[in-house]
């Protein structure tokens, strides 16, 4: 019955919810490169926050309440995600390219372009393949002169679920957490297919530049 799972998913969400805290509480967290995307904040140009969709978890708990909006899927996990980030303060933005694309396409364009706030978007979207870029944020770049800042993190204490499409990550209490800030990326408005191609690779080469850094980071303090 709808209701059963409508109860059921609240009731995970809020245990979903209680986890991350009890993560995020228990974890010393380190930040790196902050200060580039506070320098871009400070001119007043908004960002779009992209990371692979494996790091979804911590990246809740960082931006909790920060005024970032984060585009979620349709879908039912994505209903899920949703939920657990209301319960940190965000505003979700709901749509992916197979469901409600156009329509959150233009939520996210007036965020970045009236709101001035901040968006928070999965590189390789909610279903892969796996770090694979997709051409929507690119275009959502291009059209509003937003930059790209990648995000990514790693920590000393994390369980990869590798049943997973993306091998997702989830971070387990009492560890170190390394969150880096890559450099943001302007995109210009361009129409060539070779163009959009290389500007795939250079976010795609960014994010995982990024994220073996930090798990590097995570190595030296074992």
């Amino acid at each position: 019955m709808a209701w059963t799972a409508n109860f059921k998913q609240r009731l995970l969400a809020r245990l979903s919810g209680w986890f991350i805290r009890l993560v995020a509480g228990t974890c010393r967290v380190s930040c790196h490169g902050h200060e580039v995307a506070a320098a871009s904040r400070r001119n007043g140009q908004p960002l779009i926050y992209l990371f692979w969709h494996r790091h979804i978890f911590f990246v809740i708990s960082q931006f909790q309440n920060s005024g970032a909006r984060p585009l979620i899927s349709l879908s039912q996990d994505g209903s899920l995600v949703s939920r657990v980030a209301e319960r940190f303060g965000m505003v979700p933005i709901r749509g992916s390219s197979s469901r409600g694309g156009a329509r959150a396409f233009l939520q996210l364009i007036n965020c970045l372009k009236e709101e001035k706030s901040d968006v928070l978007i999965t590189a390789d979207g909610p279903k892969g393949p796996a770090r694979e870029i997709k051409d929507g944020t690119i275009q959502l770049a291009a059209k509003t002169g937003a930059s790209i800042l990648p995000i990514s993190w790693y920590s000393t204490r994390v369980k990869v679920l590798r049943r997973s499409w993306d091998h997702f990550l989830v971070p387990l209490p009492f560890g170190r957490v390394h969150f880096g800030f890559g450099r943001p990326m302007a995109i210009p408005d361009s129409r060539s297919g070779r163009d959009l191609s290389r500007v795939k690779q250079q976010l795609k080469g960014a994010l995982d530049q990024l994220e073996l850094e930090m798990i590097r980071r995570c190595q030296r303090q074992e």
